[in-house]
């Protein structure tokens, strides 16, 4: 059914996890036959508590964390080329991943977004909080997810 409406631009943020792998398979279904704009995001968590002493040491998590960011976004470039469908790829950052994700979406007017989920449900949500129900509850457009 999805892939019957008609979509454009999707975004498709990652955290290079099998679930996120499972989303962008699902993404690339739905692009290919519309000839839809993929765009693979992947969302740097900038740290919260930092050192205002050692100022070095957040410089190296956070290009420790951009490195591993343009790994994940290779890869998932890849697995489209794999499938035959062109994507492109980009990188942000923030303080809340959901938040950064709802607000590249809505700069760029995509029309989907499509995130997989570690399926955290219950107490483990609300402790932990969870990037899809933030994505879900603020998102400009359609969310899909994929489990």
């Amino acid at each position: 059914m999805l892939a019957s409406l008609p979509f454009s631009k999707i975004l498709v943020p990652t955290d290079g996890s099998e679930g996120a792998n499972r989303a962008l398979d699902f993404a690339l279904k739905i692009a290919k036959p519309q000839n839809a704009r993929v765009t693979v995001l992947y969302v740097v968590q900038k740290p919260t508590v930092a050192d205002p002493f050692d100022i070095s040491m957040t410089a190296k998590v956070l290009e420790s964390m951009e490195q591993y960011g343009k790994e994940v976004l290779d890869a998932a470039k890849k697995r489209a080329n794999g499938m035959g469908v062109k994507v492109g790829t980009d990188m942000t950052s923030g303080f809340a991943v959901g938040h950064s994700i709802v607000e590249f979406a809505r700069n760029g007017s995509f029309d989907l977004i499509v995130m997989g989920t570690r399926g955290r449900s219950g107490v483990a949500r609300v402790l932990l909080g969870s990037v899809a129900f933030g994505v879900v509850t603020y998102a400009p457009c359609n969310v899909v997810i994929v489990r």
